[in-house]
């Protein structure tokens, strides 16, 4: 039953499952009609009290910026996740599930919007098809037997398209669409800090990297004199000097830059 068709969200009820299913029927244009539609989400999902929720995010391509990704979680994912009626499923995950577009960016931005480590709303799973979400929604099919078939990462290079651009193909799993996709984020989030601090690694001088890499290893001061034979003054001056031509404050704020060993 449809219960909303908005200018970019359509909503329908499957009142036998208690399954509410929300599909972008098209990506809207900016956050201002973003936020809209997530608040008729909110709206009926609050009515209706649905266990189950999907997302259908084929036609997404609205990038979420950090702004809108805080907004969410606080007015939309964690009021639905408080008001408890969304149920757990057979591996105890909570019964929401999103079925992701062709858009990788869009879909990654998605990610961002829950915290896996955060207590203030719901982990939800992520399926590359939406009859593999469904049939986990209905207990046909638990990600963690899935998650532990050992299959390889296929890759094979596509050629060029007609902008000149590298084309690769990306084979594996539909149970392993994620923990993929997360990798694929990781990279990208490197990548990203590499090119806004190079300036800042690069004016480090050869001992103040090499006690960086002591550093975030989680050696002492101690035992990084220890390693490079030289006085826990020392130490202590190379990081102070570290942290200075950085600009961190805190210890967590260092690993960072582990990314720049390789």
């Amino acid at each position: 039953m449809e219960v909303y068709n908005g200018p970019y969200l359509a909503i329908k009820y499957e009142q036998v499952n208690s399954r509410l299913i929300s599909t972008w029927e098209s990506s809207p244009p900016d956050d201002l009609a973003y936020r809209k539609e997530l608040k008729e989400h909110l709206h009926i999902a609050e009515n209706i009290k649905p266990s189950q929720i999907i997302w259908i995010l084929e036609n997404l391509t609205f990038k979420v910026d950090e702004v809108t990704k805080k907004w969410v979680d606080d007015s939309i994912s964690e009021p639905i996740f408080r008001a408890g009626f969304v149920g757990k499923n057979q591996d105890g995950c909570d019964q929401v599930a999103f079925v992701v577009g062709k858009d990788v960016l869009a879909y990654i931005e998605i990610i961002g919007i829950f915290d896996k480590s955060s207590s203030r709303g719901f982990n939800p799973t992520y399926f590359a098809t939406e009859a593999n979400a469904l049939n986990w929604l209905n207990g046909e099919f638990n990600t963690k037997d899935s998650n532990s078939e050992n299959h390889n990462l296929e890759i094979a290079f596509k050629g060029t398209d007609d902008k000149g651009k590298v084309v690769f193909e990306f084979r594996e799993q539909a149970s392993k669409f994620y923990s993929t996709v997360t990798i694929f984020k990781t990279l990208l989030e490197q990548n990203d800090f590499m090119k806004n601090n190079v300036e800042k690694y690069s004016s480090l001088t050869p001992r103040e990297k090499e006690t960086l890499k002591f550093l975030v290893k989680g050696y002492t001061n101690k035992e990084t004199s220890e390693h490079m034979y030289i006085s826990k003054n020392t130490i202590r001056t190379h990081r102070n000097r570290i942290w200075k031509k950085l600009d961190i404050q805190y210890f967590k704020d260092c690993l960072k830059y582990e990314c720049f060993f390789n």
